[in-house]
């Protein structure tokens, strides 16, 4: 039932009390926004005192975080699992277009991972799986890559695979392209900057 408590749904006990409280976050996410999220809803959701998630988190930016992660680690699986590319300009319009794609699947989970509020610096794993993500893509573009260029090159691609992406979830592109056509957006929009990128050099 829409609004319920997801424990019962979710089968919780005791043993799972934070796997269902990150599921809880997530969902309230989705309905309210990272603003709208409150530890107490959360637990209120699961059926438990508003003091029980503090058994497993610090505090409100702590619950964020830890939901954070694990969008963090799905994104990291998601590009682990990507074919090999040929070219610069084909791993670039890969790595848009599923950047794009992880982000449309979940919005909610999206927005957890960049939520307002949460200073990843002072959350060690948060900020290690955020880190983790450049790295990936600092690792595929190696190869097309001085060694010196690498890391703003990858940040530049992640710049650009995360812009269209917000702009998608946000609903705030498809009053200029059909719905179906923004992952064509994404993956032309790759390229070109990876044109761009082997002219430079």
């Amino acid at each position: 039932m829409a609004g319920g408590p997801v424990g019962a749904e979710r089968g919780y006990h005791h043993g799972d009390l934070r796997n269902a409280l990150l599921a809880a976050t997530t969902e309230l996410v989705r309905e309210r926004g990272a603003r709208g999220f409150s530890v107490s809803e959360a637990a209120r959701r699961v059926g438990v005192s508003s003091s029980a998630p503090y058994r497993h988190f610090a505090d409100r930016g702590a619950m964020l975080a830890a939901a954070a992660v694990r969008g963090f680690t799905e994104l990291e699986e998601r590009f682990a699992r990507l074919p090999a590319a040929d070219a610069l300009t084909d791993l670039a319009g890969q790595l848009a277009t599923e950047y794009l794609s992880f982000a449309r699947q979940d919005p909610a989970r999206f927005e957890v991972m960049f939520a307002h509020g949460v200073d990843k610096t002072e959350h060690e794993d948060l900020l290690r799986q955020a880190t983790g993500v450049q790295e990936r893509f600092e690792a595929a573009l190696s190869p097309y890559l001085a060694q010196a260029d690498t890391t703003r090159r990858a940040a530049e691609l992640w710049a650009l695979a995360h812009g269209v992406a917000t702009l998608a979830v946000g609903g705030s592109v498809q009053h200029v392209l059909p719905d179906e056509h923004i992952s064509e957006l994404a993956d032309s929009t790759a390229r070109a900057w990876a044109r761009g990128v082997v002219g430079d050099r």
